[in-house]
């Protein structure tokens, strides 16, 4: 039985999926905790970023756990299939997932669902639904081709494709791809930039990205505009900008 640990520290949650022995499947206990630890990320105000990273070195997260879907007759006449891993949109703290290992299946979902992603050079991501007769579910069709291109996206789905890290970061499916030991300290460094800027400008620039994407250029241009002349109204900017001036760092809310 894995599980999930959460730890909080100047500002940056860190979840772990624990579950080394089975290359970090979610099994049941675990999409609990991971549906437990996103609700605290979302609701609570000390968070303002959050990291994803898997126990150990062999894997991220190999997706669900085989097992017990077969324990509750998951596939199958009848079944249900097992549930969507995923989900941290709507929650606009951003998430960087820390990929060592195998980031497949379910796994290589999760990691979707992140806004950046930081990989090892030993790392292998990618789709597993077709090879196990299923349609890649758990939102990787939809996240894969918004991130890659409909082309990109549908060589590796219908090909069920695995890439490596320099590869995943030669499309942008990463964003960086680093040694193998340097990939939490990539995730942290990241995370303590975002720390430290304002919460409410950094997740509203999440918001404007995910949601003006599909909205007509014109509506996209008026909505950023409207949001940036909130965000020099409120004291985060004044900090800012008077910190720039005074030639010291800014201290953010």
């Amino acid at each position: 039985m894995g599980r999930i640990d959460l730890d909080v520290v100047d500002h940056i949650a860190t979840i772990t999926l624990d579950n080394p022995n089975k290359r970090n499947a979610v099994d049941a206990p675990m999409r609990d905790g991971l549906r437990a630890a996103y609700e605290r990320i979302e609701h609570d105000d000390d968070i303002h970023v959050a990291i994803v990273r898997g126990a150990g070195n062999r894997a991220f997260s190999s997706g669900g756990y085989i097992d017990g879907y077969h324990e509750v007759n998951a596939f199958g006449p009848g079944g249900g299939g097992p549930p969507p891993i995923p989900r941290p949109w709507p929650i606009w703290k951003p998430f960087i997932a820390a990929i060592n290992g195998y980031a497949v299946g379910g796994g290589f979902a999760l990691a979707l669902a992140c806004d950046l992603r930081v990989a090892g050079r030993s790392a292998t991501l990618g789709p597993s639904g077709l090879r196990r007769g299923a349609v890649q579910g758990a939102q990787q069709s939809q996240r894969l081709s918004r991130l890659v291109g409909a082309s990109k996206a549908l060589e590796l789905l219908l090909l069920s494709r695995y890439v490596g890290g320099e590869e995943a970061a030669s499309f942008g499916l990463v964003q960086a791809v680093v040694d193998d030991e340097q990939v939490m300290d990539t995730a942290m460094d990241w995370a303590r930039t975002i720390a430290g800027y304002s919460p409410w400008a950094v997740q509203r620039t999440k918001q404007l990205v995910y949601e003006g994407h599909h909205m007509p250029l014109g509506e996209a241009f008026a909505w950023e505009e409207e949001v940036a002349a909130e965000g020099y109204r409120r004291p985060d900017a004044l900090e800012g900008f008077t910190a720039f001036s005074e030639g010291r760092k800014a201290r953010f809310s």
